[in-house]
């Protein structure tokens, strides 16, 4: 059982993609297919396969997993839904865009791990493509995950760099905090 499904199975947690978001992949072709990691109630999921591209969810919530499948199903969209701990599956697919909202968070602990997630994502990224980067604001996290790109995979381009803004609200307790996030996307180009 997931650390979420308990959160998951009493409201809709984390709202709607960042319009940020919407608006760099609304424009971004072509349409190809997504890995959504750690995709939680689909909201970056949902909003992709409107958009027309080929979605694959993964997440280690099984109630989130099913609340995203539910969803897809009644706004009659496609997505795939894989329940399992994606810093151990084996990736065997590629991918077009791979997306990893709110997963790194580049602390002491579980650095290694993390890293070691993101380098076996971006090597299942097709040449073109793109992954997807939303870490908090951090001047630590974002030197670590700058240093990752140039020391792994310096000839890739930085799409966007930039900081959002983003409002968290929990229904069910009135819980609110508002924070800014890294938004960071690099395109895989080869050398």
């Amino acid at each position: 059982m997931s650390n979420y499904d308990h959160q998951y199975a009493e409201e809709n947690l984390f709202g709607d993609p960042y319009p940020e978001f919407v608006s760099f992949m609304a424009s971004w072709e072509p349409k190809g297919k997504v890995l959504d990691v750690g995709c939680g109630q689909g909201r970056d999921s949902l909003f992709l396969a409107a958009q027309g591209y080929s979605v694959t969810g993964i997440d280690a919530s099984q109630v989130g997993v099913e609340q995203m499948l539910e969803l897809a199903s009644r706004q009659a969209l496609t997505i795939k839904g894989i329940v399992a701990d994606f810093f151990n599956y084996d990736f065997t697919e590629t991918y077009d865009v791979i997306v990893l909202d709110s997963i790194l968070h580049f602390g002491k602990e579980g650095i290694e791990g993390e890293l070691g997630l993101l380098e076996n994502l971006c090597n299942v990224l097709n040449t073109e493509g793109i992954i997807c980067l939303f870490v908090h604001k951090s001047k630590a996290k974002e030197k670590k995950l700058k240093a990752f790109f140039a020391e792994h995979f310096p000839d890739w381009q930085a799409l966007k760099d930039t900081y959002i803004d983003y409002t968290y609200f929990e229904k069910t307790s009135g819980f609110k905090s508002d924070f800014q996030y890294h938004m960071y996307i690099s395109q895989k180009v080869e050398a």
